[in-house]
């Protein structure tokens, strides 16, 4: 049903994906002592794909009646989430080495996709618990 609590674990592996299109994932001060934040927005595939597993987030939601579906989409969406884990580390290195920066941090929202990540994991939990509930009632009737 859609009032799981795997649909919030969903609903917020969605905004954290449509989050990183305006958050900052890194910050780097320059020699000039200006700031430059570094989007996901930089990074085409990255981008593309954290864009991608939000709106695969919001289709599993409505797919409540089809947990077999949903489940394959939050795991590929976690499997996915740490693809773009590791695209936005190497094209944050790439981003360091181009910039002549004194220091640089990431910024939290470098986090959403370690968020994403776990969001979805624990939606996958929720509705392979629920798929064993209803295999234990068909077995009782």
């Amino acid at each position: 049903m859609i009032q799981r609590i795997q649909t919030i674990w969903l609903a917020l592996a969605a905004i954290c994906g449509f989050a990183m299109a305006r958050i900052p994932l890194f910050a780097a001060t320059l020699q000039d002592g200006t700031v430059r934040h570094y989007l996901a927005t930089e990074s085409l595939l990255s981008f593309a794909l954290a864009i991608g597993i939000a709106v695969l987030s919001a289709v599993a939601i409505f797919l409540y009646k089809n947990r077999p579906t949903q489940f394959k989409l939050a795991v590929s969406g976690a499997l996915l989430s740490a693809v773009v884990i590791g695209l936005q580390v190497y094209s944050v290195e790439g981003f360091k080495t181009t910039q002549n920066m004194v220091q640089g941090t990431y910024s939290w929202g470098g986090l959403l996709p370690i968020a994403m990540l776990i969001f979805l994991f624990l939606a996958a939990r929720g509705i392979r618990r629920d798929e064993k509930l209803i295999k234990s009632l068909d077995r009782l009737r």
